[in-house]
């Protein structure tokens, strides 16, 4: 073919065209076009077929589904459908007209491979046991890698002919660890806010746990788009919330509106004003943790990194009597200084918006902190910038508040090495003096 395919967005993303052009002449037309009110996510599960029949993915329907197009991109037919995502294609087999996908469709925290044909025939599930799945599949979709894990169970892969059944193990999950160590249990709680929303998050109980006790809690939160943290995967063996409940401290974290793998309209509640929703669902989390009856209200501390250390200070800043204490790392404190192509998918443009903005932006806010404050950042941060933690430490002193920092002097977005074991240590003091 002569023929090159692009995608092209507006600068808002919310109108995506599909284009044909010609290699030789640049002449392009129109293979298809897609609006949404809010914004468009872009993925790369777009495949041309060897007749010029074009697979892909949408979320035109609210969730992310299977689309099959003729050459000339005319719609043949949906081959998915349901209130449940498409996270991936795993392979597409166009000489047996199949399709190979991996999906939320048995639940909204596990993953699981499925097979579906042209004709948009029920999927059929190829894998079994209730976790995460994470596949890699041989060009020709004859056979397949699972690496399997679950919050139980660390992971493990086996090869899998294209029907799914197991032909051998090729490598064994490496068990040592739990072995060695006391591995707390990570219980997922499903619950529904006030609104009838269900939500899921995950809970840590302190060691040696006592039901008549009232524990502090440390919320960990990251809360932002194309972004999913509780799932029914391994979460990793010792980590740093397992040495806090090891300490005494129930650990709690959940999935607001915002976050993926719940569709898009689960995700575009944040549209123009970041921040807002997702605080509302997490206070949502709040109250039912609360009423569990074993965490002390009044020792609520939150934890989290760059989008989760943004909605650290927007939880400290808007909800200064439920958090005590908060340590934001890598926070974004005023969304005009972050990369455009992020900022304007969810704010818009600053000056069509500009309430938005000023209203998302902890910087703004100073004056309603609270709490203790642990702000952390790297001076060279290549993608949230320093000058964040430079305005809001300005900002906060200029409103006449205490708070804490830790500032490191490398140059990445996240913490290495020495200096993430210092950040880790430190923050585990900064919590025990804050709330014991």
């Amino acid at each position: 073919s002569r023929s090159v395919l692009a995608h092209r967005l507006n600068r808002v993303q919310n109108h995506l065209w599909i284009l044909a052009a010609d290699a030789g002449s640049g002449q392009s037309r129109l293979l298809i076009e897609e609006t949404d009110p809010a914004w468009i996510n872009i993925t790369d599960d777009f495949h041309v077929l060897p007749d010029g029949r074009i697979l892909r993915t949408s979320e035109q329907s609210g969730f992310r589904h299977i689309y099959l197009h003729d050459a000339s991109g005319k719609l043949l037919r949906q081959l998915t459908r349901g209130e449940w995502e498409v996270t991936g294609i795993a392979c597409v087999d166009a000489a047996r007209e199949a399709v190979y996908f991996i999906s939320t469709e048995a639940s909204p925290i596990e993953r699981h491979l499925y097979r579906t044909d042209f004709q948009g025939a029920p999927p059929r599930r190829l894998t079994e046991a209730a976790g995460t799945h994470s596949i890699q599949m041989s060009p020709a979709c004859d056979d397949y890698l699972d690496t399997f894990s679950s919050l139980e169970s660390p992971p493990r892969t086996t090869l899998h002919d294209s029907s799914g059944k197991q032909l051998r193990v090729w490598r064994e999950a490496d068990t040592k660890i739990l072995e060695e160590y006391e591995i707390l249990k990570t219980e997922i709680h499903r619950f529904q806010g006030s609104d009838g929303t269900v939500f899921y998050g995950r809970l840590i109980r302190p060691a040696h746990f006592d039901p008549k006790k009232k524990y502090p809690a440390i919320v960990t939160i990251y809360g932002g788009p194309h972004a999913q943290s509780v799932r029914n995967a391994w979460p990793g063996g010792i980590n740093w919330e397992q040495v806090m409940a090891h300490r005494g401290f129930v650990i709690w974290q959940m999935d607001n509106r915002g976050s993926s793998g719940r569709g898009h309209r689960f995700e575009t509640p944040l549209y123009r004003r970041l921040g807002r929703q997702e605080l509302a669902d997490q206070l949502e989390g709040i109250r039912y943790l609360t009423g569990l009856g074993f965490v002390d209200p009044e020792r609520i501390g939150v934890q989290g990194w760059s989008y989760g250390g943004y909605m650290t200070l927007y939880c400290l800043l808007h909800a200064p009597d439920v958090f005590r204490a908060g340590a934001a790392g890598a926070a974004v404190t005023d969304w005009r200084n972050y990369d455009t192509i992020y900022t304007e998918r969810y704010l818009g443009l600053p000056e069509e918006n500009e309430e938005g903005y000023r209203e998302s932006s902890p910087v703004h806010h100073a004056a309603n902190l609270k709490g203790r404050l642990l702000l952390i950042h790297n001076i060279e941060d290549d993608n949230v910038l320093f000058a964040n933690a430079l305005q809001m430490m300005n900002a906060l002193q200029s409103a006449g508040k205490s708070f804490q920092t830790l500032i490191y002097p490398q140059k990445s977005h996240g913490l290495m090495g020495k200096a993430s074991q210092h950040r880790w240590q430190e923050q585990t003091r900064f919590f025990e003096e804050a709330l014991r």
